[in-house]
């Protein structure tokens, strides 16, 4: 069991955070800084606490696994492409590139 002692902002009593009980919340982009979200065992006070350097180092390295968030987008395939649209003449131009395919030559029509 691992925990933290702070101090509760909501009733200023000495607490132990038990990290069972805790989320460590993270960005996916790598950062320094997470968010300890806790509720106080006291006067069960909903709490966000930032988590910087050396705590947040030893928490990781003592196998708290953190909760990552990133923005929302869309998936890889609903992206739209980067490179300028089709013009009617490139369409016009790969129908009559599929057409021709379609009239192959006996010998080709035999190796298939």
């Amino acid at each position: 069991m691992i925990e933290i002692l702070m101090t509760c902002r909501t009733c200023w009593d000495e607490i132990a955070v038990d990290m069972a009980s805790a989320v460590l919340r993270m960005d996916v982009e790598p950062r320094a800084a997470a968010e300890l979200l806790f509720a106080c065992p006291t006067c069960d006070a909903h709490t966000v606490r930032p988590v910087v350097g050396e705590l947040l180092t030893l928490l990781l390295f003592v196998g708290i696994r953190p909760l990552t968030i990133s923005e929302p987008g869309l998936e890889p395939d609903d992206v739209p492409p980067c490179h300028a649209p089709i013009s009617r003449d490139e369409l016009l131009d790969w129908h009559e590139q599929l057409a021709s395919m379609d009239h192959l030559p006996a010998e080709l029509d035999d190796e298939t």
